[in-house]
């Protein structure tokens, strides 16, 4: 196992990323049907940042520590820190970090189906014990391939839900697994809500990303994107992006209030940029 989201919890790419995910499961949940809920890579659930791996980098000092104590104008942003603050058991303090899984589970209901993946054994069964409290008869929580998984549990039964890839990029070919693994199970499933994560690094390996997607027929890709650093700046992760298909009906503008109340305070030396904008809008014509 080379990647250990433990490392890196809580660092400005997880903000962006989990406000965009509430936000996706807040405007779904306004309707009262049942949803599915799939994480092809949910990780180990809860990060504790006092750990040694935490610390040694200490990657989430420059992310969530800069939000903690904040107040903000967008609700999104509102409603993530709030969020983070109910899962300190009772601190003042920042003594852990939510992953995807345990952020969902605060905010889905009973009825609500939650699949979570994790190939990595050890953490998947740390996955299980930061749920057992929590854990309900409507959560799977699988030590598989987030990418297999995408063929064995779409199209679900529920008629509505979201689909999160998060990705860990530890494989060369990463980019070209996710469209490929996207498109698939956006074939099987086209009415389900997708979000896919990616990181923005120097060199443009993302580019054809953006083109195998607008090549792939795939329509409704709103893309969103916020980095700290200028793009071609060459020391590592300079930002992150989500691609987002079906997105509800005002999620762009919602991102694009919170990504530019949230940049400042990820990029203070003023060397980030964000967007959110439509990579393919329209269903595009049948021949």
């Amino acid at each position: 196992m080379n990647y250990r989201h433990l490392f890196h919890a809580g660092n400005f790419a997880d903000v962006p990323k989990h406000v965009t995910l509430i936000a996706l499961l807040d405007y779904l949940l306004q309707k009262p049907k049942p949803l599915f809920y799939l994480d092809t890579h949910a990780g180990r659930g809860n990060y504790d940042l006092h750990a040694g791996e935490a610390e040694r980098g200490g990657e989430w000092q420059q992310g969530i520590a800069r939000l903690f104590a904040a107040n903000f104008k967008a609700p999104a942003l509102q409603r993530y820190v709030e969020l983070i603050r109910q899962h300190q058991d009772g601190a003042d303090y920042l003594r852990s970090y939510p992953g995807s899984p345990l952020l969902a589970n605060s905010v889905l209901r009973d009825c609500d189906r939650r699949v979570l993946v994790e190939k990595h054994p050890e953490e998947c069964l740390a996955l299980r014990k930061a749920l057992r409290q929590t854990h309900t008869s409507n959560t799977s929580i699988d030590d598989g391939d987030g990418y297999h998984a995408l063929r064995a549990y779409l199209p679900p039964k529920e008629k509505r839900g979201l689909v999160f890839v998060d990705s860990p990029f530890e494989a060369a070919d990463e980019f070209q697994r996710l469209a490929a693994g996207f498109k698939l199970a956006a074939e099987r499933w086209a009415t389900g809500v997708y979000c896919l994560w990616y990181p923005l690094k120097a060199g443009g390996a993302v580019n054809p990303f953006y083109v195998a997607l607008k090549q792939s027929g795939l329509s409704k890709l709103l893309m969103a994107e916020l980095w700290v650093r200028p793009l071609d700046a060459p020391l590592g992760l300079n930002g992150s992006g989500l691609i987002i298909m079906n997105p509800p009906w005002q999620l762009d503008t919602t991102l694009r209030t919170a990504f530019a109340e949230l940049l400042p305070m990820l990029a203070p030396e003023g060397q980030g940029g964000m967007r959110v904008q439509w990579l393919v809008r329209e269903e595009r014509p049948k021949t």
